[in-house]
């Protein structure tokens, strides 16, 4: 992967969310986080979620657009042309059963559960910032023992680099992540794994 990529591996993501889920004061964060980690949802994407959505399946989601061009783009915005974007965003099985025990989390401290309603608030009850999710994750990540300076983001990056390193196919991750084109997914991800060198090695002299 990109030099420039920062994730986690995957001892470090076990330790992150274990720390997560053994704490009551972490009960939103272990929910947030671990649907990040499974979804690969940008954080201002994941914050805009609502309590509707936590009883589906799979979900359309607004990404935000990207182009080679941004002066062109930034152009047609101003003229109202640009188009949203939307991407499937999948919740398997394990996620649910997290999503509807923090929504009984959420009943239990008074929160509202209206369809429209924020997923994820505040202590006074308007939806998260990412500002404060940032503060809040920098925190959880030194409680962990995790030395690397990360941003949620990374969970986002850990994502793709677990999909490339399992599938080795980057429309996979382009399309998971939401990307509008591959060569977004590759300018982060084209980079070879080690070992996967070592491996093409071991093959080729198998012949």
């Amino acid at each position: 992967m990109s030099q420039n990529i920062k994730c986690l591996t995957p001892q470090e993501e076990e330790r992150f969310l274990d720390i997560l889920k053994n704490r009551k004061d972490a009960e939103r964060a272990y929910m947030l986080y671990h649907l990040m980690l499974i979804t690969g949802l940008r954080i201002s994407e994941a914050l805009s979620l609502n309590v509707g959505h936590a009883d589906k399946a799979k979900l359309e989601v607004k990404v935000k657009g990207w182009t080679k061009k941004k002066k062109q783009s930034s152009e047609r915005a101003k003229r109202g042309e640009g188009k949203n974007r939307f991407k499937t965003v999948y919740f398997p099985k394990a996620l649910q059963k997290h999503l509807k025990d923090y929504i009984r989390v959420k009943a239990k401290k008074g929160e509202s559960l209206l369809p429209e309603a924020p997923l994820f608030v505040s202590r006074n009850s308007a939806r998260i910032s990412p500002r404060q999710v940032q503060r809040d994750f920098k925190m959880w990540v030194r409680e962990s023992g995790i030395e690397a300076d990360l941003t949620p983001h990374a969970l986002r990056h850990t994502v793709g680099t677990r999909l490339l390193k399992k599938y080795k196919n980057a429309k996979l991750v382009q399309k998971y992540l939401g990307h509008s084109d591959v060569t977004t997914t590759l300018r982060y991800y084209v980079d070879v794994f080690p070992e996967d060198l070592e491996e093409a090695a071991e093959m080729l002299a198998e012949r």
